[in-house]
């Protein structure tokens, strides 16, 4: 019976191994998607929304360029953030465009304790801007669930969860984000430091996928160890039933 047991751990620790395997294939292929897609030039959002529609996983990390007029009384906070090992407040205002949507942009991060929203000393320009940015497609939602605000006006949140800031915000609020990094005029203030590109790893997916393999080998080593005992003590019993010796 162990010798059962060890096989189909054997078996299971080799499967997993390999589906860390494919998943460091997937992580690789998604990495070179996002490197491509982080090369091309920037566009105007009406081109990107034009090819891509609302398939917005075809919209990550493309650069695009979109004008409109920042709305600072619906700016709120995302606190404990850490960017470039510094601590801070992330900020997000909601951009009003030309044909009514509403885009949320990450302006960046101010530092802790910034009295706001909006970001006393960080205010952005008031009337028309031109951005540049990375697309993004927000923050899962904590499981928790958010605060609820008591006044109705959304000023703090722990994630960027776009389906709940467009229950807060008055508009239709796009279900991506962009990720601030040139912006015309500039901010008549501090400037918020900016997001910086996400670095591309492989993740521990390789490391996984070595363990599990050596936990294969392992289990069976140490199934071919009982194999090679049971056989051991089975083979003068079955050879001579009577009990008789060899002469």
């Amino acid at each position: 019976m162990a010798i059962v047991v060890g096989v189909v751990i054997t078996l299971a620790f080799v499967r997993l191994g390999f589906w860390q395997l494919d998943r460091l294939d997937e992580r690789r292929v998604a990495n070179t998607t996002s490197e491509a897609r982080m090369s091309e030039p920037g566009r105007p959002r009406e081109g990107v929304l034009g090819e891509h529609g609302q398939e917005v996983n075809e919209m990550l990390h493309r650069a695009t360029s979109v004008e409109g007029a920042f709305r600072t009384a619906d700016e709120f906070f995302s606190p404990g953030r850490v960017v470039s090992d510094r601590q801070g407040t992330l900020v997000a205002t909601p951009l009003d465009l030309a044909d009514g949507t509403v885009l949320i942009v990450v302006r960046g991060i101010v530092p802790p304790g910034t009295p706001g929203p909006p970001a006393a000393g960080f205010e952005p320009p008031s009337g028309s801007v031109a951005l540049v940015g990375r697309i993004d497609d927000g923050e899962k939602p904590i499981p928790i669930g958010e605060h609820v605000p008591e006044d109705g006006h959304l000023a703090s949140l722990s994630r960027v969860d776009l389906a709940y800031i467009d229950r807060w915000i008055e508009g239709d609020v796009l279900p991506i984000t962009l990720i601030l990094e040139e912006q015309t005029p500039p901010d008549p203030g501090g400037v918020p430091l900016r997001i910086p590109r996400e670095e591309l790893t492989e993740g521990s997916h390789l490391g996984y996928a070595i363990q599990w393999f050596s936990f294969a080998i392992i289990v069976a080593v140490g199934v071919a160890v009982l194999v090679y005992r049971a056989g051991t003590r089975a083979g003068p019993t079955e050879a001579f039933p009577d009990g008789a010796s060899r002469l």
